[in-house]
């Protein structure tokens, strides 16, 4: 289980393609071969009220939060935020230019005695194999 979940400043899908951003966030996903396909999940949430900083109106921000199950390393949860980020300064190097965009990556592992799921897609992808 790995849930990317991308906040952003109304605004921001002006300046980058939200679709596009989720897409190459979940390649990422994918080619760190730390999470199965299945269990991917990228989403992006428009806030449509928020205050940054100095309230200037320009400000935008991203905020991408990694959930993902328990079991893997240290060493793994660091890579795949390391790797994110990469990806998403890449995406964003423009609005990094600025110096009124703001941009956040935070990997929180869930605790499995509290988390509860049921996923069907799981089988369908070992069937097309």
């Amino acid at each position: 289980m790995a849930h990317l979940r991308i906040e952003y400043s109304a605004g921001l899908e002006k300046q980058v393609d939200l679709n596009s951003v989720c897409h190459k966030l979940s390649d990422v996903m994918a080619g760190t071969k730390i999470f199965p396909v299945g269990g991917i999940r990228v989403r992006a949430f428009r806030a449509e009220h928020f205050s940054i900083a100095d309230k200037h109106n320009e400000n935008l921000f991203c905020d991408i939060v990694l959930r993902m199950g328990e079991g893997r390393v240290e060493k793994e949860r660091k890579r795949a935020g390391e790797e994110l980020m990469s990806v998403a300064k890449e995406i964003f190097s423009e609005l990094l230019k600025s110096q009124y965009f703001s941009l956040s990556l935070e990997v929180i592992e869930i605790n499995s005695s509290f988390s509860w799921k049921i996923n069907s897609i799981h089988g369908r992808l070992d069937l097309e194999r």
